[in-house]
């Protein structure tokens, strides 16, 4: 019950910052945001390390990310603007290009994932993918070598790759739950196997509807902004 709770007054505290389901993330000062991660983060301090201090980026631009993966990255039509990539652009001051794209299986990201390497030249790429793969039925293990697959090419890019473990789902698709939690303990042993900095979305959902569309699959606009927070409190 305490942390149902805790969960529900964090929703409130998330809600106030989305405005007419058209948030907009510039409009708040960048201090003040990063004092709200901290705090979803349960952190009682700030660090002057970053991700990607020291690190060679070659041809790429340190300052550019993108977001691939499917609708969950994408945004639901109902969410509108306030898409996890495009809150997470303002509260980092970068550029974070929105490269999901509704109904992308894992192998589907993946063959998009070369071209834009190519064309954008990142310095990072945030990884979001794997729950068509349940839905079409192709498997835990088909997601997570895909994944895998991604990190290696992100790594040979001199790009860096940062993974998310999926966020949950209810009603109608209730019965993924198993697989979401096995394919999310892979992806955290994607994270260590290949030394990458993982994002544990499920985690801060902390398996509470509040975050979720009608519908039971896409996060609404709380839940990017949660997302968002999630996101910048591991790539900041």
């Amino acid at each position: 019950m305490l942390r149902r709770n805790a969960a529900s007054r964090r929703a409130s505290w998330l809600k106030k910052m989305v405005f007419d389901m058209n948030f907009s993330i510039r409009n708040l000062s960048f201090g003040g945001l990063l004092c709200a991660a901290l705090m979803l983060a349960g952190c009682e301090g700030s660090s002057t390390s970053h991700l990607g201090d020291g690190h060679d980026f070659g041809p790429n631009n340190p300052n550019l990310y993108v977001a691939i993966g499917d609708s969950i990255t994408a945004g639901d039509s109902q969410v509108g603007s306030s898409n996890y990539p495009s809150i997470l652009a303002g509260m980092l001051n970068k550029t974070v290009i929105n490269e999901g794209n509704g109904g992308d299986s894992s192998g589907e990201v993946m063959d998009r994932l070369y071209p834009i390497l190519d064309d954008y030249k990142p310095g990072f790429v945030l990884i979001l993918a794997g729950i068509n793969d349940l839905i079409m039925g192709y498997g835990e293990e088909n997601a997570a070598r895909n994944i895998r697959i991604m990190v290696h090419a992100c790594q040979d890019n001199k790009t860096i790759p940062v993974i998310a473990t999926l966020t949950p789902v209810f009603e109608s698709y209730s019965y993924l739950d198993s697989s979401i939690m096995l394919l999310n303990v892979m992806i955290q042993q994607i994270a260590l196997d290949l030394n990458v900095a993982v994002v544990d979305l499920n985690k801060a959902f902390n398996d509470d509807p509040i975050y979720i569309l009608p519908g039971g699959i896409h996060p609404n606009a709380t839940g990017n902004a949660l997302m968002a927070l999630t996101f910048d409190d591991v790539v900041k």
